[in-house]
């Protein structure tokens, strides 16, 4: 079991600050915490340990 890093929780209330944050889950096994904004450029991401903001590709069906 993992704790957010301060550099997660920065972003985090950064983008709640904003009202940038519709929903957001930490994922305690991986260390992640997945954001979903209204963003149409980031829409779905995740915050990695570092406070790096990762987008998530939606996976297509061919």
């Amino acid at each position: 079991m993992r704790e957010p890093t301060e550099e997660q929780y920065l972003v985090i209330n950064a983008l709640d600050t904003l009202g940038l944050l519709i929903e957001n889950r930490y994922d305690e096994d991986t260390g992640v915490w997945y954001i979903f904004t209204p963003s149409q450029v980031l829409p779905l991401a995740i915050i990695r340990r570092n406070g790096e903001v990762t987008p998530i590709e939606p996976i297509s069906e061919l």
